[in-house]
């Protein structure tokens, strides 16, 4: 059941288990707001036909309106619930309250891209959406989130160790 089985899963697959561009997709909204929207799309639609083609391209600008609109939507929902009172940005220093907003982001628009991102794509190719696609793209996008986040918290602390960036407390 080794290598075998995993040979026999499709690129998609392999693709969705850690989808680094969830986490992108969280930061950038989180901290640049709607600013960041229109060249995250142009990544979100970029990206898949460099790999694919533009065959890729004639149903993904739709999916990834959904996909962007699913973090935007998470943290709508967070900052109306009052669960974290944060304020993003760059600048201040990391602490619980951050960790908290990001984590409930990452979550509920992991949860909403999974659902909606391929309701969406089931609906133009006519195919039927299983849970376990969607339990794919839940787990894919979270973890792809954590690695992202993990990665970029690596980086800043080096980079403020070798005092190459520097922490402002407002």
């Amino acid at each position: 059941m080794g290598m075998g089985y995993i040979s026999t899963l499709d690129q998609g697959w392999i693709g969705s288990l850690v989808y680094l561009p969830h986490g992108c997709r969280v930061i950038f909204y989180c901290f640049f707001g709607v600013r960041a929207l229109p060249a995250l799309y142009l990544a979100e639609i970029t990206g898949p036909t460099l790999v694919w083609g533009e065959q890729y391209l004639d149903w993904w600008y739709i999916a990834s309106i959904s996909s962007l609109l699913s973090v935007v939507i998470a943290v709508e929902i967070i900052k109306w619930s009052k669960v974290s009172s944060w304020k993003p940005s760059i600048l201040l220093k990391i602490n619980f309250s951050n960790y908290k907003f990001l984590i409930f982001v990452i979550i509920i628009s992991a949860l909403f891209n999974a659902i909606f991102t391929n309701l969406v794509l089931s609906i133009i190719n006519g195919v039927d959406l299983t849970v376990q696609v969607v339990a794919r793209f839940f787990i894919g996008d979270v973890f792809g989130s954590a690695c992202f986040i993990a990665f970029l918290m690596v980086m800043f602390n080096m980079l403020r160790s070798n005092r190459l960036y520097e922490v402002h407390d407002n």
